[in-house]
């Protein structure tokens, strides 16, 4: 296959799955602004890999397990940035969140979908990479255990173990999050 036939088929098979790995890839990264260059990134390097991609396998795990490899790449990066900054436990996150800086207004629907949503992007960010890596596959990605264990090079039980303790995390942080608005 000559390099246009191999961008074509590339192409082909990249543009079904553009959507969710972008959203894999913003709800991956520690910095949002990093988003664009990993997902960047993670397709030049499958590209320039693509050579060595078989069509016996899932393309769309392919490409997660790259673009994973790249985000937690970014997020090492990051995090010995973040080691300057001032570290702020879950708990005083969550009595800045309980603070009431408005007036006694009712809330509004928007707004409670607002809250909802930071309060799940906190708690997504507070997963480890692992565990955040495994329910973002699952959710976004609709890929099976099986994939997601060879996208990050772990046995099933693990895949299991982190989608399990991922989801109890998030309902937990669901249910704070509703009882707060509730006050």
């Amino acid at each position: 296959m000559d390099r246009d036939e191999q961008r074509v088929r590339f192409l082909s098979l990249l543009r079904p799955i553009e959507g969710d790995l972008e959203n894999y890839c913003r709800r991956m990264v520690f910095e949002r602004r990093d988003f664009e260059d990993a997902l960047q990134n993670a397709v030049l390097r499958a590209f320039r890999a693509f050579d060595r991609y078989h069509d016996d396998a899932s393309f769309r795990a392919w490409m997660f397990k790259i673009l994973t490899n790249e985000i937690f790449a970014m997020n090492r990066k990051r995090g010995r940035i973040a080691e300057f900054e001032i570290a702020v436990e879950p708990e005083e996150m969550e009595e800045f969140a309980a603070l009431d800086f408005a007036s006694e207004a009712p809330i509004s629907w928007e707004a409670l979908a607002d809250a909802l949503d930071e309060e799940l992007l906190v708690a997504l960010q507070s997963l480890n990479d692992a565990e955040r890596a495994v329910l973002l596959m699952r959710a976004i990605g609709d890929l099976r255990y099986r994939e997601i264990g060879e996208c990050l090079g772990v046995p099933l039980g693990s895949v299991m173990g982190n989608l399990s303790r991922a989801r109890q995390k998030m309902r937990d942080a669901i249910l704070r999050a509703r009882r707060r608005s509730l006050r």
